[in-house]
């Protein structure tokens, strides 16, 4: 689970190629929301009816809006609003309802997801469209429903050219306040509405939106992180769930991106504990390109592990600059190989910024890593970032919230630094001091982890890749076992999202289930 992580990613990396304080109980201080007047009551709320009007995006398009409370338990107090886009069906004779989606991230937009498949290349969403109309929306706290900003553009860059490899007290005190700045600054420029960003509260969101569409039932194709949406809306409303199928399936029993002091190694099924599997995949990568004569980095695999190795070791010290005048530093180079790792379309990208970068040329890391954290070609950042680590953070356990002092974080993060060093000598070290801003968040989390049943609601499809870096396919067995009605479909494939990346027995499968309802049998098994 991780941000890039839906379709409308896959697009942007296919392009890139081509061109080549607040407690949820009540107000804190900080920026106000800006809202519209809220309703009085849940009811009121559910009363609500889309009024639909042309979209300045196209004539094709719909766009709406409908308001939900910022605390449920205080409806009347706060309320945003959440801007819709319809794509209606069409064969209205045999219309089937809406269907929404969540590409993921969190941070992700579905709004965007939705104006996409307008393109008639579009191969995921349009081929549902003839039956079903439908209906994007941002999660809030994401791009148009109230998006979380936390830190300027150019406080953005200072933060990503954190040194997050340190190796003294100073440099673990640089990393421990870039943290802090960034997490103070979500607060202050968010308020309010940081404290009520979890997964539960999208989910009763999106009953919302259901009752304003006018729909008894709700049909949700979830990717990644949206996955976790999916289950939570399944857990929260059994009785109004339509078609539902969840790809590449984020476990909600598993702690994510926070971590675990009592001496093991931290639990994520996106940080730490899975990088010994991206650093494999980096080698894939590699051995790959090798396989090719014109490869950029030469034909011999380890060389070529070798040097990118030193090459990282080189610019931590030295930085390379970048064709828009940045400094490409260890960071903002591993997070754009990072990115590389989640799906082969985005290999060609990552052999030109390794050969450009032997070279002393950083443009091609930065472009790859500006798409992981959501920054322009003008230097604006999206939303997606500060989302990410906004909803991240409050999905854990209120518990462990602050239970320990800066100086013990540090400490052990520089203990697990070591450990994780050895086991995945690329992204190891980094991602330990790059990725535990929720130690130092502003708002404590809102929901524990656990796993959901969803008891009632009718059969949920779920699709995994088996060797998928992001969403591990040991997680969806564990959901498949957990909730009361699943089915789970294997992919024998390696990357991120199932759907409408090369497998015609995945997208036959989806296909069928939303198009006529066909359930796959347990145990179904694609060669990807």
């Amino acid at each position: 689970m991780r941000r890039r992580s839906g379709l409308l990613c896959i697009a942007a990396a296919v392009l890139l190629v081509a061109g080549s304080g607040c407690s949820p109980n009540g107000p804190v201080p900080g920026k106000a929301v800006v809202s519209p007047q809220p309703f009085p009551t849940h009811e009121a709320y559910l009363a609500q009816r889309v009024e639909w009007q042309p979209c300045r995006e196209g004539p094709e398009l719909d766009c709406g809006s409908i308001r939900v409370p910022v605390d449920y338990e205080h409806p009347g107090a706060l309320a945003i609003t959440m801007p819709l886009v319809r794509l209606r069906a069409t064969d209205p004779a045999h219309r089937l309802g809406v269907l929404t989606t969540n590409p993921g991230g969190p941070g992700e937009s579905g709004y965007e997801q939705v104006v996409f498949a307008r393109n008639p290349h579009d191969t995921s969403l349009r081929k549902f469209l003839a039956r079903y109309d439908l209906v994007g929306f941002d999660p809030r706290g994401v791009g148009r429903t109230a998006g979380v900003k936390c830190l300027g553009d150019r406080e953005m860059d200072e933060y990503l050219a954190t040194d997050f490899t340190p190796t003294d007290a100073a440099g673990l005190r640089a990393v421990a306040a870039a943290h802090k700045r960034y997490a103070s600054a979500c607060l202050r420029q968010t308020g309010t509405l940081l404290g009520f960003v979890g997964t539960e509260f999208v989910a009763r969101d999106m009953d919302i939106m259901r009752s304003a569409l006018g729909e008894d039932t709700l049909n949700f194709i979830g990717f990644s992180y949206g996955t976790r949406i999916g289950q939570q809306y399944a857990e929260q409303f059994p009785h109004r769930v339509g078609r539902m199928l969840l790809d590449s399936v984020d476990d909600p029993s598993v702690r994510t991106e926070r971590w675990d002091f009592s001496g093991a190694e931290p639990e994520s099924s996106a940080g730490p504990v899975e990088l010994a599997p991206r650093d494999r995949v980096v080698r894939d990568m590699l051995a790959s390109c090798a396989t090719r004569p014109d490869c950029p980095v030469g034909t011999d695999t380890e060389a070529a592990l070798r040097a990118l190795r030193e090459l990282i070791d080189r610019i931590d010290a030295h930085p390379i600059p970048a064709a828009d005048g940045r400094k490409v530093g260890s960071n903002l180079a591993l997070i754009g190989i990072f990115q590389a790792t989640y799906d082969e379309r985005y290999w060609p990208s990552f052999e030109k910024a390794f050969a450009q970068a032997l070279d002393g040329d950083g443009t091609g890391f930065a472009q790859l890593a500006d798409s992981y954290v959501g920054r322009g070609n003008s230097g604006a950042y999206s939303t997606s970032d500060s989302a990410f680590w906004a909803v991240q953070c409050v999905n854990d356990d209120p518990a462990t919230y602050q239970s320990k002092s800066e100086d013990e974080i540090l400490a052990e993060l520089a203990r697990i630094a070591r450990s994780r060093a050895v086991a995945a000598p690329i992204f190891g070290a980094n991602r330990v001091f790059s990725t535990p801003l929720c130690l130092f968040w502003p708002v404590p989390p809102t929901q524990q982890s656990r796993a959901v049943d969803a008891a009632g609601a009718p059969t949920i499809v779920l699709l995994n890749n088996t060797e998928d870096p992001a969403t591990k396919l040991e997680g969806a067995q564990n959901v498949a076992r957990n909730l009361a009605d699943a089915v789970l479909v294997v992919n024998e494939h390696e990357g991120h999202i199932a759907f409408d990346n090369g497998s015609k027995c995945i997208d036959a499968i989806v296909v069928g289930f939303f198009l006529d309802g066909i359930v796959p049998e347990k145990g179904t098994r694609c060669q990807g």
